[in-house]
């Protein structure tokens, strides 16, 4: 127990506690990023703002349906660098919205709209997966407004349909990275559990697994086709609740006869890992590419679609070359 014995001293001791106590209050409310929300006439728009550059980046995220919290480590350690601005697009986890809002058109048409919301008169774009085909046309619309675009586990940049994205091809590399004997050994031991014998919540309770089990065993599997190194299945981000299935209609409405590359010239960089579902090894990348030498492409070794997770430093060093070139 303090005993005062001086008024004065009792109030001086008073005051640097209270002071010491607002600092600390102070810094534990404090946060480094910042949330509102863009306003459009048939979604609200969530915003997240993040870093201290100076120079402002528009992350574009997967999907379409997929949330921005997954590609925030993405940008590990650039926040100094540049400023980054995430959102999440209509339909997704944040940004809900009816079925019949749902349009392509309408999701790059918010892009716009945020962009001239920061009153930006430049854009650096950072897209992931089908967020890239937002950038690219984009791009296309609006190419004053863009000074670089950088595209992670993209989509091709020339389509005759559909099918030429989404093609066998694609679905054999799928097949392959969902049957990898890493990813088998990790699901084996679910299996031997009696995983697919349960047919009811009441059977977990039964068997020899549990609720936490079942979670690790999904991921896994959502793992596979997203990265390459499965020791990392921990780090790998979105599915489930963060996925809004609603959104994918939006491929509907998506013009699949498309060529891109005269636009990505002199201003985009492309990094994809060897493993990427859409395009092992940068086969057709490379050939897509071959007259357009001022497109950067680079191919991450033994990494998959979100390939900053199988190789953060790589990544980090080229999404920073892309950024600033």
């Amino acid at each position: 127990m303090i005993y005062f014995y001086n008024t004065r001293l009792k109030k001086a001791v008073v005051l640097i506690l209270f002071l010491f106590l607002q600092s600390t209050y102070s810094i534990a409310q404090s946060k480094s990023y910042s949330e509102w929300y863009l306003q459009r006439n048939d979604v609200d728009i969530f915003v997240k703002e993040m870093g201290t550059g100076k120079d402002t980046v528009i992350v574009v995220h997967g999907g379409f349906g997929a949330n921005h919290d997954y590609m925030i480590d993405a940008i590990n350690g650039l926040g100094n660098k540049f400023h980054f601005v995430f959102y999440d697009q209509r339909g997704s986890l944040l940004s809900a919205t009816k079925k019949e809002n749902l349009t392509f058109q309408k999701n790059v048409d918010d892009l716009y709209a945020l962009v001239k919301a920061l009153k930006l008169q430049k854009v650096k774009l950072f897209c992931h997966s089908m967020g890239t085909l937002v950038g690219m046309e984009f791009l296309k619309q609006h190419p004053d407004l863009v000074s670089n675009l950088v595209l992670a586990g993209a989509v091709l940049p020339k389509s005759d349909s559909l099918k030429s994205i989404f093609s066998e091809r694609h679905q054999r590399q799928i097949e392959f990275l969902m049957k990898r004997k890493e990813v088998t050994d990790l699901i084996q031991q679910y299996k031997n559990k009696g995983i697919d014998s349960l047919k009811s919540i009441e059977d977990i309770d039964r068997s020899q697994l549990s609720h936490k089990d079942l979670t690790t065993y999904w991921r896994v599997n959502f793992a596979a086709a997203n990265i390459y190194d499965m020791s990392k299945v921990d780090l790998l981000k979105g599915g489930r609740a963060y996925y809004k299935q609603i959104a994918a209609v939006m491929t509907e409405t998506v013009n699949w006869k498309y060529d891109y590359r005269v636009l990505l010239d002199n201003k985009t960089t492309i990094i994809n890992g060897q493993f990427d579902f859409f395009d092992f090894n940068g086969e057709t990348f490379k050939k897509l590419l071959e007259d357009h030498k001022n497109i950067e492409f680079y191919v991450i070794p033994n990494a998959g679609h979100n390939s900053w997770i199988d190789n953060p430093s790589l990544f980090k060093k080229l999404l920073l070359k892309g950024l600033k070139r």
